[in-house]
């Protein structure tokens, strides 16, 4: 009589043993490559540091991870123990806006009014809502003290530094422009950005972009033109609108008072 052969399949503790292995492989995998960049940038700063009487303890963790995540930041991000102290802004000259075109494109961090302490840390940090606005209220207004040294110090004396919807429309009326939400739609978007004299922000829900941007323009393609006040690199890049869509929680556009 013949025998039947058995099937020979893995057991299940074969099975979740492959299933794991891989699990921990790959995590390896990622935490190595998140331990390179880290490591870099402490290197950068401990170069630096050891140069200018410093230590990696003078240099807060989200200071140092602003570095991992971006390595546009780096001349902020190793002047930070003493440009931070008691900063003051120096006065600033935005006179080389007085015909721009479009909203100037404007960073967060920029050393002129990146260290200025804003809801609760440094505007490099914390300061896409003022610096978005700066770059609007210059554009529509022509207004060159509209700096965003100028907007934060407005948004701190109004309460609107933890309410930065406040800021972006009852404070932005308040500075004079007109500012009216727009709804989440391709064709409406496309119109309120390519209106002559007005400007749009976004108001961001996704880790991809800053809380607030700036929507500067639309491309030949017929995608959309962005300021990132945190990434130069999304600002030179174009997206279409179900890239920006996903993440997108309020948009408004402004326009100066006739």
């Amino acid at each position: 009589m013949k025998t039947k052969k058995k099937k020979m399949y893995p057991s299940f503790w074969t099975v979740l043993a492959i299933v794991v292995a891989l699990f921990l492989f790959n995590a390896v995998l990622k935490y190595s490559s998140g331990l390179g960049k880290n490591n870099s940038a402490e290197k950068t700063i401990l170069e630096f540091a050891g140069q200018n009487g410093f230590s990696l303890s003078d240099y807060p963790d989200d200071i140092v991870e602003m570095l991992v995540l971006n390595d546009e930041t780096e001349k902020f991000v190793v002047n930070y123990p003493y440009k931070s102290v008691n900063f003051k802004p120096d006065k600033i000259d935005f006179s080389q806006y007085a015909d721009c075109k479009e909203p100037p494109i404007l960073m967060q961090w920029d050393m002129r009014w990146g260290y200025m302490q804003y809801n609760g840390n440094v505007m490099g940090l914390t300061g896409s809502a003022p610096t978005a606005l700066s770059m609007v209220a210059v554009y529509v207004l022509h207004n060159m003290s509209m700096t965003p040294v100028h907007i934060a110090e407005y948004s701190i004396g109004s309460n609107c530094e933890s309410r930065p919807e406040k800021l972006l429309s009852d404070g932005a009326r308040n500075m004079g422009m007109n500012v009216t939400e727009v709804i989440r739609n391709n064709n409406r978007l496309k119109q309120a950005v390519t209106e002559e004299g007005s400007a749009v922000i976004c108001m961001m829900k996704s880790q991809e972009f800053s809380p607030v941007i700036v929507v500067r323009g639309v491309d030949e393609n017929g995608n959309f033109l962005i300021n990132d006040p945190s990434s130069k690199k999304r600002s030179n890049t174009s997206y279409s609108f179900s890239e920006l869509n996903t993440g997108i929680k309020k948009i408004w556009k402004y326009s100066p008072i006739s």
